[in-house]
């Protein structure tokens, strides 16, 4: 096939400018951008906290700034400089730190339960109730009693009313009230229940989170400052738990990665000079604030992420942290903390107010001028950042650079969008999570179905996880698995004579590039490109086979694979790629050797079972002129592999039909041929498409047909119970038919009457009163309904002659 310029590339030096787009937090619009050096992009983006696995929150964070960061530089060419931030010391890493260290020696001191360890985990349980719930009195605080009391304490809460009373919706604090229930919960079965069943991994698990409570509390002050490693042991370990998911998420690395631990010394002279230039001053205890009102009085603006946001005190209190329990000395409420006077029990770096450890904010600020300097392109992170976070952090970097008006800190702040689930955002704070490992190993999402449903969302805009949501991006998975499993089938089997042909497609092409490209500089727009891909392909499927030529399959075919792998669903797939396909679509090549024979020898009877036309002969026929390699087997001992194993069973069962009647054995093997595509081959994740007047398609089983058929079988188990319960219906019904009418209203059926007529009406009440008009009248109807079902029971359960005839004189007889 001759090399061509394909109808929808665009020369690299116009790929964006001046038209790309982007919505910028700093302005609240859509602003042209505008790097400082054309085709260069410098890029800090806020990393995680790491205390504790990242969850799918974080995911939706992570993806969807690599596929920002893979558009910018696949799509348009840039050249990136991307740095990202390890916290690795904040307020919940020094808890969390130390109570994961407290309670590892606690265990190592107390290896079995014992009833020390009993008496313990009952006091650090009734502690963390009169601390965490307090609505429990403490005399109401018994483990065994627990779900009754705590039932009716917060049987508001648990069923999901708000605490601000009727009518409010509630949120982050009504989440953290059933997260402690569930840790109390939890502990408290461990008390209660049968230690002899439990291990000690098992128990001190349950018992975990009012345990660590109560240890940090009693010793958590006595850890000394400079014991850094009682927090790097944590950090580290969930340092690469992050970075083994965002591996298997296909996020990028970042190019310079940077830890607050490393820069202890530099985040104190940085916070040097803010004070120096008069926009910071030091407390007594050694802790440093930021001057808010000198900040102002010297022309800056604050909060110009969300100024609305500035005196939301419990939003200026998250981002304190615990010094916001403790602060003394600021001159504003609003002022926040650059440097904090370590207490007894925190880590510390040594400065020129004693020993401390960096504010949250700081750390980014120092951190991305080391590595980016004065200015920088762009700034992402979460949206729940923007305040205070990033807000504090513009105002004491350009503090330290004395930037004033003129001159920015950044120039783009990207902020995305929530993950939530019933309507509650992801945290590790209130522990309503999924983790990324659970999610990914429990076959929930895979990299590319996550990365799919993040795709077809706005990049900024909130995502709340629904099933249509999760049925949507399975729908578009599915059409691109399908379109390049036949795209690739066409290119396979099409003749090079077919480019002589004019491409009918071409022009569908070049507007489904168009389409793409004015989403993407429309701020990113991915669902709009999402939905022009899937329009083509739609256009693609549209036309009958035969009449596209082969680079209608090739110029198609590559165009997604392009996009698809600038959007990063495709592994390492690379963005100027000439290949047709993504990862999944194809069966290994070590199974091609078996798998094709099966299908051959497959179709082939098949073919000749449908037209009614088996025979032993023509079995024995098919079966030798189809022939795959056997497999090796070392000293008898080593098995053949599972789709040899298939080749050879398929092939000895339709040998061994072995009934003479043409008809049946036409059968047997039609049903040998559905049970190697539908079990043997679907097991091993292969499977067999059948085709009108063409072979079957060798295909791997992908989520869409997985998805296709649970719902075939659950529509059959639906269709059987529906069967099973008319069945059952009309089962009852006949039995109910089986009582005479004249029998109905006598004993042992009835005991409210004492006469009856010779029909079995009741006429006299079994207290000698006569049967009311209005009662006969009912019972009536009673009677002629029971007659009804009587006579059918008759006529489906007598013998012949009663149901040819008799069956009226029958039942006149008995009346």
């Amino acid at each position: 096939m001759a090399t061509r310029q394909p109808p929808w590339s665009h020369p690299q030096s116009s790929t964006h400018e001046p038209e790309l787009k982007i919505w910028n937090s700093l302005t609240r619009s859509k602003k042209p951008f505008v790097p400082r050096e054309r085709q260069k992009i410098t890029w800090y983006s806020c990393g995680p906290t790491v205390y504790d696995e990242a969850h799918l929150g974080h995911a939706r964070n992570y993806v969807t700034i690599d596929v920002l960061r893979r558009i910018l530089r696949d799509y348009f060419h840039f050249d990136i400089k991307f740095v990202m931030n390890i916290t690795d010391v904040d307020d919940k890493i020094i808890l969390a730190g130390r109570k994961r260290y407290l309670y590892r020696q606690y265990q190592e001191k107390h290896r079995y339960i014992d009833d020390t360890v009993l008496a313990d985990v009952l006091k650090a349980w009734r502690m963390f109730i009169a601390r965490r719930l307090p609505r429990l009195s403490s005399e109401r605080a018994e483990p065994r009693t627990f779900p009754i009391a705590v039932s009716e304490a917060y049987g508001d809460i648990l069923s999901g009313q708000s605490l601000d009373g009727p009518g409010a919706k509630a949120g982050d604090k009504e989440a953290k009230i059933k997260m402690y229930i569930r840790d109390a919960e939890s502990c408290a079965k461990a008390l209660t229940g049968d230690i002899r069943n439990l291990t000690p991994i098992a128990f001190y698990e349950l018992a975990k989170d009012p345990m660590c409570d109560m240890l940090d509390a009693e010793l958590g002050k006595a850890i000394k400052g400079d014991d850094h490693h009682i927090f790097k042991e944590l950090t580290e370990d969930y340092e690469r738990r992050f970075f083994r998911d965002m591996e298997d998420l296909n996020v990028l690395y970042p190019d310079r990665l940077v830890r607050v631990t490393e820069y202890g010394k530099q985040i104190a002279d940085f916070v040097d000079t803010i004070v120096d230039n008069k926009f910071a001053y030091a407390t007594d205890d050694g802790s440093v604030y930021f001057d808010i009102r000198a900040f102002e009085a010297a022309g800056n603006p604050y909060a110009r992420l969300e100024p609305w946001n500035r005196n939301d005190k419990s939003l200026q209190a998250d981002g304190e942290g615990a010094l916001s329990q403790r602060m003394s000395g600021k001159r504003s409420d609003a002022d926040f903390a650059l440097w904090k006077a370590s207490k007894p029990g925190e880590p510390s770096w040594p400065s020129r107010w004693g020993p401390g450890r960096p504010g949250w904010h700081i750390e980014c600020s120092a951190m991305a001028s080391d590595t980016l300097g004065k200015q920088m392109d762009i700034h992402s992170g979460g949206i729940d950042l923007a305040f205070p976070h990033h807000d504090n952090e513009l105002a004491q970097s350009e503090a330290y650079w004395h930037c004033g008006k003129s001159t920015q800190w950044v120039n783009y702040f990207l902020h995305m969008g929530h993950l939530s689930i019933a309507g509650s955002k992801m945290s590790k704070s209130l522990k309503n999570f999924t983790t990324i490992r659970t999610a990914l190993e429990r076959g929930d999402w895979t990299a590319r179905s996550l990365r799919i449903v993040f795709l077809l969302g706005n990049w900024r805009d909130g995502i709340e996880i629904t099933d249509d949501l999760v049925k949507q991006g399975q729908s578009w998975e599915d059409r691109v698995d399908n379109f390049f499993i036949n795209a690739m089938e066409a290119v396979k089997t099409s003749s090079e004579q077919e480019d002589t042909r004019q491409a009918i497609l071409a022009d569908a092409l070049v507007t489904a590039n168009n389409r793409v490209r004015e989403a993407l500089l429309d701020s990113f727009n991915t669902p709009d490109a999402m939905a022009a891909i899937s329009t083509l392909i739609t256009d693609y499927n549209s036309q009958p086979k035969s009449a596209l030529t082969l680079q209608d399959h090739v110029d198609i075919g590559v165009f997604v694979t392009r996009m698809v792998n600038i959007f990063g669903l495709n592994g390492n797939g690379k963005p100027n790629t000439d290949e047709v396909g993504w990862e999944g679509i194809d069966i290994p090549e070590s199974a091609k050797q078996y798998v094709e024979p099966i299908s051959q020898m497959r179709d082939q009877l098949r073919q000749a079972a449908i037209a009614r036309s088996i025979t032993k002969e023509k079995i024995e026929k098919i079966v030798s002129s189809v022939g795959a390699p056997e497999a090796e087997v070392s000293n008898g001992t080593r098995p053949r592999p599972s789709f040899a194993r298939a080749y050879t069973e398929f092939k000895d069962n339709v040998l061994k039909a072995t009934t003479y009647d043409n008809n049946a054995m036409n059968n047997e093997i039609l049903g040998l041929c559905d049970q190697v595509r539908d079990v043997a081959l679907w097991n091993l994740n292969v499977y067999l498409e059948d085709r009108e007047n063409q072979p079957a398609l060798v295909r791997p089983v992908t989520e869409g047909l997985r998805v296709a058929r649970k719902e075939k079988e659950d529509r059959a188990r639906q269709k059987e119970e529906a069967k099973r319960k008319r069945d059952e219906e009309a089962r009852l019904k006949l039995a109910k038919g089986k009582l005479r009418p004249e029998d109905m209203f006598r004993p042992p059926h009835s005991d409210e009457f004492s006469v009856w007529d010779p029909s079995g009406m009741p006429t006299t009440m079994k207290d000698g009163t006569p049967v009311a008009p209005s009662r006969a009248k009912k019972l009536k109807k009673e009677w002629e309904r029971q007659k009804k079902a009587h006579e059918l029971f008759i006529q489906q359960t007598a013998p012949e002659a009663a149901r040819n005839g008799n069956v009226r004189q029958d039942v006149g007889a008995r009346a």
